[in-house]
């Protein structure tokens, strides 16, 4: 519904250290969609004096970075203290520019300019074109927000989720195809998690939570400026949920009911992992994901309110003119969306020119939910896609240069062990799973120090894919067509097994060197030798004893020890708090339910005995005028008888 009302627009362009005040009036056309998680907007209007705007024109044909701040405030006085002015402040997105002449002065022509531009908050115009690839090791997500914070953005993060430290973290945004942004990252990361990302367009700020705020005074809303209110009623979840743990010793499958869900109707979560507080956190957030979406009020404005209406606001219906019934009535409601155009009485280009004010044909209409309301609002978004591949070379510490000996860490917790690798594009060091890969169990051939590999980066993982050298002198020559194992640590001290083809014959060759004591074995065409020498003037090997392997596993060791019990004491108290958190949420609802309930049979109770008094009056109503009936008889033949 449309109605007219005269506003007060504050509209400003910053452009670097450059500011232009629009006067109000001569914005002819404004559009406005807020959301819980950001807004989009669009607003255009007409100027004159060409030599006072020639700043502004020029500013606004440069390619620079725009800010704009668009204030939107009733001009018509009002009872009591007026609410702050509706304010949207983004960097602009789209901007075109039109003129139209209107007569010449001193030979020269002159043009009213129509400016329109379309803006929406930072983080949407800023995210939406960053794709970044990026590695961290030993780092929080509140610090990788924080490398990526760009321009105005201002970001609060409370949620503790935030300030755990990985070992790895990875964003793979800057190869995928489907062109995923680090907004889309973003909330993909807070969706999947269980947070909340929410927008204060009153003072341009974000909040990455691990719930929605709850502070705040609601204000009543009067009836008389809502024109219709409508019930939504967001689609009930008809699923429940499974959370599979795919291990070969020890596979788990966890059932999570749903009151409203299909027989058989199920969504399966899969996970391969050893550790039971990474499966236990997954079923606290998978049974989150369960908890079914509360109704919602679409409101359709007949005029501005005199409440603040904005997300995050909160409001009440009721009192006054409000039906009692009033599905909502009562409750404080969070306004969770806000739709609100605007276009001038007087469009035309010389109309309401250096004017603060000028009146609007409007359309305003807010979505509302319940404050109780636990589930977030996201926007669409793209997954990013995993997993990025990068070479990177394995580390072993001590030793020479070119030896070939492996490292591993263990973890006597949980028995899990660990290779490092180094990767020299981030010149940062990760983790992989120690497993055979494609060699069975019977193999055991570990990454040699140095070794080019193939790593897969996943956002908090890497794991080895496969190998993409082979050592310095494993190389066999093409004419023998052989074949070589070579194992050790290097070329003095090793033993290689050998095949390759000598005039056409095959020869098997088994030779173990250490320093100057060399033994060999050498199987060929009708002959076998087994040969033992001691070269004469070679340096003999000395035993030593290299530390630093022992004194890097040890630190290893020490980490990954406090790490997993700071990781396990996190797990349970997380775990705990979200099962208080569930109770609390569901205490609420059903609490709210029966609120629901009984302010409706307490309504039909006063609907009830409205009528039954009613039609109690309405029965003395009838007596009475019977009364009235006979008395007027008793007169008139009283008369008669005078």
């Amino acid at each position: 519904m449309a109605f007219q009302e005269k506003l007060k627009l504050e509209l400003v362009l910053t452009a670097g250290d450059q500011s232009f005040s629009i006067p109000g009036g001569q914005v002819k056309h404004f559009s406005v969609r807020l959301a819980p998680y950001g807004f989009t907007a669009s607003v255009s209007f007409w100027t004159s004096l060409e030599k006072q705007d020639a700043p502004l024109f020029a500013a606004f044909r440069a390619p620079d970075l725009l800010q704009l701040r668009l204030s939107v405030a009733r001009v018509y006085p009002m009872e009591g203290t007026p609410p702050a002015p509706l304010v949207v402040q983004g960097l602009v997105r789209t901007r075109s520019l039109a003129g139209l002449s209107h007569g010449g002065l001193d030979g020269e022509e002159r043009a009213f300019r129509h400016y329109s531009l379309e803006f929406a908050d930072a983080a949407q115009v800023l995210w939406r074109q960053h794709r970044p690839t990026e590695l961290y090791t030993d780092k929080t997500v509140a610090d990788l927000l924080t490398a990526h914070k760009a321009g105005p953005l201002q970001l609060t993060c409370d949620w503790d989720v935030l300030q755990d430290e990985h070992p790895l973290l990875c964003l793979a945004l800057g190869e995928d195809e489907r062109r995923t942004s680090f907004y889309d990252f973003v909330l993909w990361y807070t969706h999947s998690r269980g947070g909340v990302w929410s927008y204060d367009s009153q003072k341009d700020t974000y909040l990455l939570a691990g719930k929605k705020p709850q502070g705040g005074t609601a204000a009543t809303l009067d009836r008389r400026e809502v024109e219709r209110v409508d019930v939504q009623l967001p689609p009930p979840i008809r699923h429940a949920a499974r959370v599979l743990n795919a291990l070969a010793q020890g596979s788990t499958t966890v059932a999570l009911e749903q009151a409203q869900a299909a027989q058989g109707i199920s969504h399966d979560v899969l996970l391969r992992t050893p550790l039971t507080s990474v499966a236990e956190q997954r079923q606290t957030l998978e049974k989150g994901r369960l908890r079914v979406q509360q109704r919602q009020l679409q409101v359709t404005f007949r005029q501005l309110p005199t409440v603040a209406v904005h997300p995050g606001a909160l409001v009440r219906l009721e009192g006054g003119l409000w039906n009692s019934a009033l599905t909502g009535g009562g409750e404080d409601q969070r306004v969770l969306s806000l739709e609100l155009e605007g276009r001038a009485l007087r469009e035309g280009p010389h109309d309401e020119q250096q004017s603060p004010d000028a009146g609007y044909s409007l359309e305003m209409a807010a979505r509302l939910e319940p404050k109780s309301e636990p589930v977030p609002t996201f926007p669409a978004y793209r997954s990013p896609r995993y997993p990025l591949y990068v070479e990177g070379k394995v580390v072993s510490p001590g030793g020479q240069e070119k030896d070939r000996s492996w490292f591993l860490l263990e973890d006597e917790k949980t028995s899990i062990s660990q290779h490092r690798v180094q990767v020299p594009l981030w010149n940062k060091t990760v983790s992989i799973p120690a497993e055979p890969g494609f060699f069975p169990g019977h193999f055991y051939f570990p990454p040699y120090k140095n070794g080019r590999v193939l790593l897969a980066l996943y956002f908090e993982r890497a794991e080895l894919r496969r190998f993409l050298d082979w050592g310095d002198t494993v190389h066999m020559p093409q004419d023998g067509q052989g074949d070589q194992m070579l194992l050790g640590k290097n070329d003095t001290s090793q033993t290689a097994l050998s095949h390759d083809y000598q005039d056409s014959k095959p020869v098997w060759n088994l030779r173990r060197v250490s320093a100057a004591d060399k033994q060999t074995v050498r199987i060929s065409e009708g002959t076998m030798l087994l040969k033992v020498e001691e070269e004469q003037g070679a340096q003999k090997s000395e035993s030593t004893y290299d530390v630093t392997p022992k004194v890097e596993a040890a630190k290893g060791d020490f980490s990954m020890a406090v790490g997993g019990a700071i990781g396990d004491t996190k797990a349970s108290y997380r775990q705990s708090v979200g099962n208080i958190q569930a109770g609390i949420d569901s205490a609420t609802a059903e609490t709210m339910a029966a609120l629901a309930s009984a302010r409706a049979a307490l309504g039909a109770k006063v609907a009830a005995a409205k009528g039954e008094l009613t039609g109690a009056l309405d029965g003395f109503a009838d007596r009475s005028a019977q009364v009235q009936g006979a008395a007027t008889e008793a007169r008139a033949a009283l008369e008669k008888l005078r």
